[in-house]
């Protein structure tokens, strides 16, 4: 047997890390690309230092400033594709070396917001999409992020629409409503998926 890799997805604020933490709740080991994001650009790594090259302007004090970079490289698509150059190869090459970590009975979810856009679903055995409607995930952008609504908007649309990633997967939660019906949905989902997984 071979670690169950269970593939999530969804826009950005779909409630990906709500069903995640539910998964994770019930026994999955989490691999969380956003997480990992983050790890290949701190201080002092080999990413900080590629990306102060192409955004000098955004690394501060031997630091990445998160948010002056998701407002430079999300208005322009040349830059976002120059940012996504440097940290998707890092970010994939983790990704690799935790799922070799997993022992063979392992349940594993490996959420990545752009699963698609990356090709990162060949390492899933099934694929989840999170979905919710545009304002709704606007809405808590705002709230959570404290982005301007334009910068919101420039993440959205540098993401495939609901509709296309609903086609590509195996299964759709629907993350637009109240979060107690999400986590419900998410566990009946987990125990469907890893009975199948036996």
């Amino acid at each position: 047997m071979k670690p169950y890799i269970i593939g999530l997805t969804g826009g950005i604020a779909s409630g990906k890390t709500a069903a995640g933490k539910v998964f994770e709740s019930l026994g999955a080991k989490i691999i969380d690309a956003d997480v990992i994001s983050r790890e290949v650009v701190k201080a002092g790594s080999v990413g900080l230092e590629r990306l102060g090259k192409i955004f000098p302007d955004c690394v501060i004090d031997g630091e990445l400033d998160r948010k002056r970079l998701k407002s430079v490289v999300f208005a322009d698509e040349e830059k976002l594709a120059r940012l996504n150059a440097v940290t998707w190869n890092l970010i994939e090459e983790e990704i690799r070396r935790r799922i070799s970590g997993l022992c063979e009975n392992d349940v594993a979810v490996l959420i990545v917001p752009l699963m698609f856009e990356s090709g990162l679903e060949r390492y899933a055995d099934v694929v989840v999409t999170v979905s919710a409607g545009e304002d709704v995930r606007l809405k808590r952008v705002l709230e959570r992020d404290g982005v301007g609504e334009e910068t919101a908007r420039s993440v959205m649309r540098s993401q495939l629409d609901d509709s296309e990633r609903e086609k590509r997967s195996d299964y759709v939660l629907d993350g637009g409503g109240e979060l107690s019906s999400l986590c419900a949905s998410a566990a009946e989902l987990y125990e469907l998926l890893t009975r199948r997984a036996d």
